[in-house]
């Protein structure tokens, strides 16, 4: 490259938009810490790791970097269930929920052990604990035990028992082997086909076991016992348990000099020496978990605010959400926010999670869990269409809540509305196109399940039963309390509601009050079965969600499918939906109905109107504007979902993100689309420049809908025609015949495919 053109290209670039963008078809997880559910903490020589719920992270002591890990970046999986740290060899054991391991080196790398995830077993694989000893790491299972070579990280012994192990440990030359129903011991060079080929013994059983040194060892139990081991010239070992606390030991580490065990219970950390023993006064540390490098004289704690030294107040608090379980998601056009929160009781989910509401900027995460929130949980958020600022939150027990600036300004219930309280409260609501609040109790209120509150009256913030209206609305008090579904269409001239009580073969209501809100019993009907475009009846056993597209037709997931429709026919005598076909394109005229017989759980639409669906079993689906076409499919084999289990999906309207939640957590999708805009003024590249290590496409973003792209060299020849989905299109630095381009300054030309004039938006700089 010649000097001349180097410069040229520097130059460029210094002109050109540098805002850092993931590449199309990234991934992001999204982890989770909640300072109430930190579940250990371990200094190695460099890291400081914490674990909160299963999210994994760690503090670099020197730069202060304080970074998840995760399966797009050090992990090999996701879903960490515990950690435990050999600080004899510095080095890490990661255990996941599936039986999958990694094991973090000394400088960082990571070594992936499969082999009890992949084996073929009618057992639970389940991990329950990890001990080491010199060259061996011992891994207690739900099956018998395996132990690991820690040199090369390879199974070594495999112990299928086909009964739970507790805790495995080696002291001196002895093996001890606690079980649920007692606790053994044999010589360590002995491998034992069979449990029956140990010798019981008198130690506690189904305790965690932690060698001290050649004799002695902590029982961990209910309470915490120290045990002393005895061996006589048989060979014969005696055990004897003194008891240090009537209190359980949540985390016991080697620390320099002694031990650490941490009593949360009683708020502090006890420290242990041989020579001492006990500190039986311990340090008040408010119940965080403590750790310390043996090599180290420095306490690391973590808790509710993050992760500190010891009496210090400089805490590093990791950029995730701070609730441990995501369901729901809204996603603040206006405000470019996504909201994300917790769940009551509902069709997926039949536990109910505190209220607790999550912000995302794209960058930055924040809680704003309006104070005073009910612990029972609550449903999905409803914005007023004219106020960003305000949302209106269902709740499981405690009515409907107005948010306002993060702060409850309003809760509606039996003293100042028509919603009534039989068994819980659980209204689920839809705010209408002209800001009407609807809000619907499908068992608790028989005498009027649907209420309205009209727009003037929504942005008051008082309340009285006058200022609501109960319109007679049939089929929409049929039973169930947690699967309702409800949805107001807004798109084209429809002002539809539509709802489904989501139990067992219940009916599809709608009804279209025309904007007015002054007719008691607004045009209405109610389907238990629908007819499609070939006349053959489609039947559902539970209706799962409804989402309208850009076009005005709302899409129905169920357990039998996905189906489509036009709201504003339903009201005819000769409705018919779209049961929708893939053709098969084998040759023939066959096709099949996409995704008969697998559970739709959610449905979200992108810019470019193409369906990403949510199933229950079969992961993430995204597929084209009128669903004749699977576009993508992602699952745990092919993508970072821990889970095939997808509960809710979200686009964002202002970018390519798309967001799901999974049993596992939250993830962010880079999808090739995003919103149209509707001029050239906004147009940016990125990578740009685009670098010698860099092996991805470059997206062009910021496009008029349905655009022809055209990339051309600095002579102005044509090298390369591309058409936008929505407002984005990719180009992978190739010209029309799969060639690498050369370094350059390439144009970007844009038109609207329909006609135009052509105009050069932007240029791109490829350094090879």
């Amino acid at each position: 490259m010649t000097k001349r053109l180097l410069y040229l290209l520097m130059a460029v670039a210094m002109t050109l938009s540098a805002v850092a963008q993931n590449a199309v078809g990234d991934w992001r997880i999204h982890t989770s810490f909640v300072g109430s559910e930190v579940k250990a903490v371990a200094e190695s020589h460099r890291w400081v790791y914490y674990l909160s719920a299963s999210s994994l992270f760690r503090l670099d002591k020197e730069t202060a970097e304080n970074e998840a890990l995760s399966k797009v970046n050090e992990l090999s999986d996701q879903t960490v269930s515990d950690i435990y740290y050999n600080s004899d060899k510095d080095y890490l054991v990661v255990v996941y929920a599936n039986a999958n391991i990694d094991v973090i080196c000394s400088g960082g790398e990571v070594v992936n052990v499969s082999e009890i995830k992949d084996a073929v077993l009618t057992t639970s694989k389940n991990i329950s604990d990890v001990t080491f000893a010199p060259g061996k790491i011992y891994l207690a299972t739900d099956f018998g035990y395996v132990v690991l070579d820690d040199s090369k990280f390879v199974v070594k012994e495999s112990h299928i028992y086909g009964t739970p192990v507790t805790s495995v440990a080696q002291v001196g030359e002895m093996l001890i082997v606690s079980t649920p129903d007692a606790t053994y011991y044999g010589n360590a060079d002995t491998y034992y086909e069979q449990l029956s080929s140990l010798t019981v013994c008198s130690l506690q059983k189904k305790a965690l076991l932690r060698p001290i040194n050649d004799r002695s060892f902590f029982c961990l139990t209910g309470w915490t016992y120290l045990s002393t081991m005895e061996v006589n010239e048989q060979g014969i070992p005696s055990f004897h348990n003194q008891t240090l606390m009537e209190n359980t030991t949540k985390q016991l580490q080697k620390t320099k000099g002694g031990f650490l065990l941490c009593v949360p219970s009683k708020g502090k950390v006890y420290y242990y020496t041989v020579e001492e023993g006990l500190n039986p006064e311990g340090a008040d540390v408010g119940g965080e978990l403590c750790s310390s490098n043996p090599d180290g004289d420095t306490w690391w704690l973590a808790g509710n605010n993050g992760l500190h030294k010891w009496q210090e107040e400089n805490y590093y608090k990791p950029n995730a959400l701070s609730l441990s379980a995501p369901f729901w998601m809204t996603y603040n056009k206006s405000k470019d926010l996504l909201y994300v929160s917790t769940t009551a009781a509902n069709a997926l989910l039949g536990t109910e999670y505190p209220t607790m509401v999550n912000t995302y900027d794209g960058i930055e995460w924040n809680d704003v869990t309006p104070e005073g929130a009910p612990v029972h949980g609550s449903y999905w958020i409803e914005f007023l269409p004219d106020d960003p600022d305000t949302y209106f939150l269902g709740t499981w027990r405690d009515g409907l809540l107005k948010v306002v600036d993060d702060e409850i300004v309003l809760t509606y219930d039996a003293t100042n509305s028509p919603l009534r309280k039989k068994y819980a409260m659980h209204p689920i609501t839809t705010i209408d196109r002209h800001g009407n609040v609807w809000a619907l109790q499908s068992l608790e209120n028989p005498e009027h399940p649907a209420m309205v509150l009209p727009a003037a009256k929504a942005k008051l913030n008082t309340s009285t039963e006058a200022d609501w209206l109960t319109p007679s609305i049939d089929g929409i008090n049929t039973g169930h309390t947690v699967r309702p579904v409800l949805i107001s269409t807004h798109y084209g001239n429809n002002d539809i509601k539509i709802f489904s009580d989501g139990d067992f073969e219940m009916p599809v209501v709608m009804w279209n009050n025309n904007g007015e809100l002054s007719s008691s019993r607004p045009q209405q009907v109610q389907y238990a079965q629908l007819t499609d475009q070939d006349g053959l009846p489609f039947t559902w056993t539970n209706v799962m969600c409804f989402a309208e597209d850009l076009t005005g037709l709302v899409w129905m997931g169920t357990t039998e499918g996905v189906i489509s429709f036009n709201p504003a026919q339903a009201f005819s005598a000769d409705f018919r939906i779209n049961h929708i076909k893939v053709p098969r394109n084998d040759g023939t005229d066959m096709a099949d109905y996409l995704l008969s017989g697998i559970q739709v759980n959610d449905i979200a639409v992108d810019g470019a109107n193409r369906k990403w669906i949510a199933t229950q079993t079969s992961g993430l689906f995204l597929v084209s504007a009128d669903g004749s076409k699977i576009i993508r499919k992602f699952n745990t084999t092919n993508s970072p979902l821990a889970s095939n289990t997808v509960y809710r999906v979200c686009c964002n309207p202002n970018s390519n993100s798309v967001y799901v939640t999974t049993p596992a957590g939250l993830y962010e999708y880079f999808s090739d689309s995003s919103p149209a805009e509707p001029t050239y003024n906004d147009i940016y590249a990125y990578p740009n420049p685009v670098r010698p290590d860099y092996g991805g496409d470059v997206t062009i973003t910021g496009l008029m809908d349905n655009s022809l792209v055209k990339i051309a060299d600095a002579s102005g020849n044509v090298i390369r025609q591309l058409k936008s989905t929505g407002g984005m299109v990719t180009w992978d630095c190739c010209n029309e015949y799969g060639e690498s381009v050369k370094t350059g300054v390439y144009m970007v030309l844009c038109s609207r495919a329909n006609g135009g004039s052509e105009a050069v938006v932007t240029k791109i700089a490829v350094i090879k």
